[in-house]
């Protein structure tokens, strides 16, 4: 598209094309469809994709789910992993047609709600909906061991004890735990690698000690997620040579004053003081020489997404889309491309390979005996 203002259709009302005005960077090896339909197009070996699936901010809206990015690398495991599971995100996942079985590797940048609200669907619905095995989960320490991710999964755990109990003699039962790894918020660090697949975190600004950001290198590619965060030189630093920064972007004060009905001060703490404006976004995106940026956790509407694409262009002229749901990046040596994937709202599970790594299943729970009397049996 030649420009972003109020004006430009947006996805929710049936655009399929991104917000962005350099949708390509580089010289594809292939031609893409415009619209990435679920299914039809695999990620080629040495290729890696990247899929909004969570753009919102934290105030939950039908035409975006909460802070969530899904990134596939064409490795002989065709492994997938979630950077933050915000509400809402695992639907547009399943209408992706990726199966159920492979949502076993989840990286938290932090543990406010927004990003983490669709951990219990996760853990309980998708070990029924066909996953046996339990969920890998990374995620920061916190200043006391309370606040970290260890603590959180564990009450989460204990909190769904009725649905764990109702599990035994499912098949599900074996995939509906987590096994936490914590890592450090004080500085960068490798977190994992397998598989031709690297994952470092590294420190990020975010209101308390214990959020991190991660970078993905994968066959020479890379691709960077703030998470939550201020500006901030560990994220630069971690972005030197990425192909992708998914960098977390507010709507200026005085948009988000007008937007959130709140007074001027007030939003101009929570933008500048918590999170990064679009001025301050282009700014990073300067420093990081990525070879495409996104503008993400954005609030996109009529009202927004002009005055903030032009904020941002007066410190930044590369390569930058603001993220809708579904927003989609195939990145290659060759090229990054960015489109938009279609969306089924009828989608069922699909199954894939599973490993099983989990305890042996408890036996079936024998029934309350009021239940024999109380049911219709015709």
């Amino acid at each position: 598209m030649s420009d972003i203002n109020d004006l430009t259709e947006l996805a929710y009302e049936g655009s399929g094309l991104p917000l962005t005005t350099t949708p390509i960077v580089g010289t594809p090896g292939r031609a893409y469809a415009p619209l990435l339909e679920p299914g039809t197009e695999p990620v080629a070996a040495g290729e890696m994709r990247v899929t909004i699936l969570g753009s919102g901010d934290p105030f939950v809206r039908k035409s975006q789910a909460s802070a969530s990015v899904l990134i596939e690398v064409g490795n002989e495991q065709r492994d997938v992993f979630f950077f933050d599971l915000g509400s809402g995100a695992l639907a547009n996942y399943n209408s992706l047609q990726l199966p159920v079985t492979s949502t076993t590797k989840v990286f938290i940048s932090h543990l406010h709600a927004d990003h983490v609200g669709d951990m219990p669907t996760l853990l309980w619905s998708l070990a029924k909906a066909g996953r046996r095995d339990p969920v890998e989960v990374w995620g920061p320490a916190g200043d006391v061991p309370e606040l970290g991710t260890r603590a959180y999964l564990d009450h989460l755990e204990r909190a769904h004890a009725w649905d764990m109990q109702s599990l035994r003699g499912h098949p599900g039962q074996s995939g509906a735990h987590a096994e936490v790894t914590e890592v450090p918020w004080d500085r960068t660090a490798t977190v994992y690698d397998r598989n031709g697949v690297t994952v470092t975190s590294f420190p990020v600004i975010h209101i308390l000690n214990g959020s991190v950001g991660y970078r993905l290198d994968y066959a020479g590619r890379s691709v960077v997620f703030s998470g939550d965060t201020r500006p901030c030189r560990y994220l630069v630093a971690a972005a030197e040579g990425a192909d992708l920064l998914i960098h977390e972007t507010f709507p200026s004060a005085p948009v988000y004053a007008k937007k959130a009905g709140v007074p001027l001060p007030f939003a101009e703490q929570i933008v500048n003081g918590v999170h990064t404006s679009p001025a301050m976004a282009g700014k990073v995106f300067a420093r990081a020489g990525a070879r495409m940026s996104v503008m993400w956790h954005f609030a996109v509407d009529h009202e927004t997404v002009g005055p903030a694409f032009e904020e941002m262009r007066t410190q930044h002229d590369g390569a930058v889309v603001i993220a809708q749901d579904l927003t989609v990046f195939d990145i290659t040596k060759d090229a990054v491309v960015a489109r938009q994937a279609s969306f089924d709202p009828t989608a069922w599970p699909v199954l894939g390979p599973t490993v099983v790594t989990g305890p042996p299943m408890s036996p079936v729970p024998e029934p309350p005996a009021w239940w024999a009397e109380a049911f219709l049996s015709d």
